[in-house]
């Protein structure tokens, strides 16, 4: 009897797809995005920015499935109103995120990338990281231009 209590247990606490996700924090895509899921409806998304080389953070809705976390629009664009669909979302088991994009018409499947667990500092910290491994190379190109 407490072997079968304990292995139940044991799966009830291992299992992600029941357990919350408020107060936990993923990186994806080899380093380039975060994601800092706030409460229970609210993540706060981190990417860079290729344009302007620094990273940005806007606030989205998500809803919670069995399998899934659906991460929808963002929370200024956001009408509680309407049903929204999801423009991507995290496998729950395995953390692969997909991300949609809509190109003519219909929404379509765009990345798929792989996630992990990580602290809101881990995540700044690895992301101004991938961030300089950026900017390193075009500073030396400047530098190499104007010292010619």
């Amino acid at each position: 009897m407490i072997k079968i209590f304990s292995f139940i247990l044991f799966v009830i606490i291992s299992n992600n797809s029941i357990a919350t996700i408020s107060g936990k924090t993923l990186i994806c895509d080899k380093d380039k995005r975060g994601y800092n899921f706030i409460t229970s409806d609210k993540v706060e998304v981190y990417s860079i920015n290729f344009d302007e080389l620094n990273i940005i953070s806007i606030n989205h809705s998500y809803e919670l499935a069995e399998n899934a976390i659906f991460i929808r629009r963002p929370l200024k664009e956001f009408n509680k109103d309407k049903i929204i669909k999801p423009i991507g979302w995290i496998f729950r088991r395995n953390l692969d995120y997909v991300s949609l994009d809509f190109i003519d018409g219909d929404w379509r499947r765009k990345f798929l990338w792989s996630c992990e667990i990580t602290s809101s500092k881990g995540l700044e910290t690895r992301l101004k990281n991938k961030l300089n491994k950026l900017i390193e190379p075009s500073k030396k190109k400047l530098n190499t231009l104007f010292n010619d």
